[in-house]
């Protein structure tokens, strides 16, 4: 009976030793993990998460950025900012470069022009009332009288004229290129706007500080994304966070719209596109949504409702 009793307490003592062990490990296991946030499966999440705007007073520049991509992240105007930090057109901005995103435009600094001088000549015999009149002859004559040569007629045959052999070859002459002149943007009052993909609408924009900035149009994968009107190209690529690939379409000083969620983008940057041109196809938001558009107008750096600017269905 004794043993029997020992042995059952050392069977005892052995589970408690493997169970204090497995807890062990298990804490062990929780300080090691990786402690990286849980990637966001919700849409909407998903897009609040990465879409960054910049609310600083300064910015420095990254590599790639554009001024335009800048003062679009700040919801600023890019003219705004060029006068801001005295960047002249076309805008161009290097990396590391600090910009200011507020304060008041610096006056421009006005300079006197300098007077010219301009030296008196005074007459010395003026204040003594004499004119000196007379003129003293030159001892020497001014221009050598031309000497006379006498020439004897060659009364031998005349020799034949030959051209002068020119021992380098012709340049040829380039063509000429025709001078492509700018293409003028569209004023305020002839813009006319068309919607920039066929699809259900199904977001809208929304006023307030927090809410939709634009409009969300739902597609199929590929589906084609045209210009909704005549402008250039300021911004292609994917380097602002929460919009995918992006395309951004100046059409004038004061009005931009841009084009988000592109599955693949087919315009550059400084490419002119007319309205209704092919600019990208569409994708989609995130792994988990639909395929569709985000598309926004900005009118001096501030989103305005599209469904003001875009025709009726």
């Amino acid at each position: 009976m004794v043993r029997r009793l020992l042995n059952h307490v050392r069977t005892c003592n052995l589970w408690c030793r493997i169970g204090c062990y497995l807890l062990l490990l298990q804490l062990v296991g929780c300080t090691t993990a990786n402690h990286n946030p849980a990637p966001v499966t919700s849409v909407q999440g998903y897009k609040i998460e990465l879409r960054s705007h910049i609310n600083t007073p300064s910015y420095r520049v990254k590599k790639g950025e554009t001024l335009y991509a800048i003062a679009w992240r700040s919801k600023q105007d890019f003219k705004f900012l060029a006068a801001l930090n005295q960047i002249p057109d076309p805008y161009q901005i290097y990396p590391g470069q600090v910009l200011k995103l507020k304060g008041k435009i610096p006056a421009p600094v006005y300079k006197k022009p300098t007077p010219v001088k301009i030296a008196k000549t005074t007459n010395s015999n003026a204040n003594k009332g004499t004119a000196n009149t007379s003129i003293k002859a030159p001892s020497k004559p001014l221009v050598k009288p031309a000497t006379t040569k006498t020439v004897t007629a060659n009364t031998s045959a005349p020799v034949k004229y030959r051209p002068p052999v020119n021992s380098k070859p012709r340049v040829k002459t380039k063509p000429v290129v025709k001078v492509v002149k700018p293409k003028v943007m569209v004023s305020n009052n002839k813009l006319k706007w068309s919607w920039p993909a066929s699809g259900k609408l199904i977001r809208t924009y929304s006023s307030s500080k927090s809410g939709q900035q634009g409009v969300n149009i739902a597609g199929s994968l590929g589906r084609n994304i045209i210009a909704s009107e005549n402008g250039r190209v300021v911004y292609s690529g994917n380097g602002l966070r929460g919009y995918g690939n992006l395309i951004i379409i100046k059409h004038n000083d004061d009005y931009l719209s841009a084009y988000a969620y592109n599955q693949k983008l087919l315009v550059k940057e400084k490419q002119w596109v007319k309205a209704g041109q092919k600019i990208a196809t569409m994708g989609n938001s995130g792994p988990n949504s639909g395929a569709e558009l985000y598309f926004e107008i900005r009118y001096r750096g501030k989103p305005v409702n599209p469904m003001r600017y875009l025709p009726k269905r």
